[in-house]
């Protein structure tokens, strides 16, 4: 009887929902608060359209002069729904993520029952990280209750990058609707990057930096990877020998090891105190693992050093960095039990240091490895309760473990744990 009842349910909402998304679909409504007629199809500037998975149907949003423009329908013959909103109001949203990630979400009303559109760049997952790979679906609700949620097929997205971005800031908008200002960079309408002009600073940046970004914002790496190695021959910052080295070193179709490492040392031996160290933990990587060289555990210490602590007096650092620099560290450091510079004191700066990026594994690294010298007595235990002090607030080894939230604190922390792991690499074993 139970089972029966929650099929009858099941089925009733079912019905519920596919009734209500068959009215909101086919309903050719007035845009509730700034009811506009929609321009002819021909007249506009289409620049994002999908097809939606496992039905024969296709979303779009175009550009007129009136506005942005939300269609819905077949792909061969007349929308069944039709919105139309002014630029200056339309319900718009940007999410720019890590890595890459760029998401661009509108919002089209028709009375009661929204239509939001999302669509964006993922980063790829391993063995390709570097792949930036196309999303969008269509989310139905009506009175803020989620009737459907439609997937695009990836291979359909076309997408043209900024389009929108751009539009909005020509008519003097300023934000996105939840209030976040629009960024100010450049968009440009890219070609081929042998054709296009020399190098040069604008607004602070290399402008061919700045085309590669907006290539990638697009999805386009391969030409991306061209701009970018344009701006690391021009010499006027290392950032984009830093993302031409990610490309060739993660990118499977722009693979090349030996230009993956010629971009990463300029990058790691350059002076840019933000992306300094990222450049010198995948050059680590590199070297620890014999990725396109030979394998180097000197040259991997060297670098990784410079990822976890040493690469800059900001004491900005990458907290992966600091892990592969313990793994080297074990690897290469004989254990010792009754010396104050046992393997596992440096190791554990190490892991400390990548703990304060807030990288969780690293941290558990260093607590297992406190608590294992805390049972044994280990001498470098003591060597830590004992020194500590001396190069900050911190005073004893377990408190550099205890990480604040505040920057300065925080920073100062990273200054600590510097001192103390460059005290401990000049002693004597």
């Amino acid at each position: 009887m139970v089972r029966t009842t929650r099929q009858f349910k099941q089925k009733t909402v079912g019905s519920i929902v596919s009734h209500a998304l068959a009215c909101a679909l086919l309903v050719s409504g007035v845009w509730t608060s700034n009811a506009v007629a929609a321009p002819e199809r021909s007249g506009d500037e289409v620049f994002l359209t999908c097809r939606i998975e496992g039905r024969d149907r296709e979303a779009s949003v175009s550009l007129s002069d009136i506005g942005a423009i939300y269609r819905y329908g077949p792909s061969s013959s007349e929308p069944e729904l039709t919105l139309t909103s002014p630029l200056a109001d339309l319900d718009y949203v940007r999410h720019n993520g890590p890595a890459g990630t760029v998401d661009e979400i509108m919002t089209f009303a028709n009375g009661d029952t929204t239509y939001r559109f999302e669509t964006g760049l993922r980063n790829g997952a391993q063995p390709d990280p570097s792949a930036l790979l196309p999303f969008g679906h269509l989310t139905i609700s009506r009175s803020g209750s989620e009737l459907a949620r439609l997937p695009c097929r990836p291979d359909t997205i076309e997408r043209a990058h900024d389009r929108l971005l751009a539009r909005m800031r020509d008519i003097g908008r300023e934000r996105a609707s939840d209030g976040v200002g629009f960024p100010n960079y450049t968009i440009h309408d890219l070609a081929d990057a042998s054709a296009s002009a020399p190098c040069e600073v604008e607004n602070n940046v290399d402008t061919c930096w700045s085309r590669g970004v907006s290539a990638a914002r697009g999805g386009d790496l391969k030409v991306a990877l061209e701009y970018y190695d344009m701006s690391c021959a021009a010499r006027i910052m290392t950032a984009g020998c830093y993302e031409a080295g990610k490309l060739y070193l993660q990118n499977r179709q722009l693979r090349g090891y030996v230009r993956a490492r010629q971009s990463l040392v300029r990058t790691c031996d350059g002076a840019d105190t933000g992306q300094g160290p990222y450049a010198c933990k995948y050059l680590g990587w590199m070297y620890l693992t014999g990725t396109g060289v030979e394998r180097d555990l000197t040259q991997a210490f060297v670098a990784l050093s410079k990822a976890c602590f040493l690469h800059n007096d900001a004491i900005l650092i990458d907290g992966e960095g600091c892990h592969f620099l313990g793994q080297v560290i074990f690897e290469t450091r004989a254990p010792s039990a009754d010396s104050e510079t046992n393997v596992d004191y440096l190791a554990f700066l190490s892991f400390a240091q990548g703990c304060t990026d807030d990288a969780e594994t690293v941290c558990d690294e260093s607590r297992a490895l406190l608590r294992r010298g805390q049972a044994s007595a280990a001498p470098w235990i003591k060597r830590c309760d004992r020194e500590v002090g001396r190069y900050g607030d911190v005073g004893s080894c377990a408190e550099l473990l205890t990480i604040s939230a505040d920057y300065d604190v925080r920073q100062a922390m990273r200054r600590q744990l510097k001192s103390l792991f460059s005290q401990a690499l000049a002693a004597p074993e």
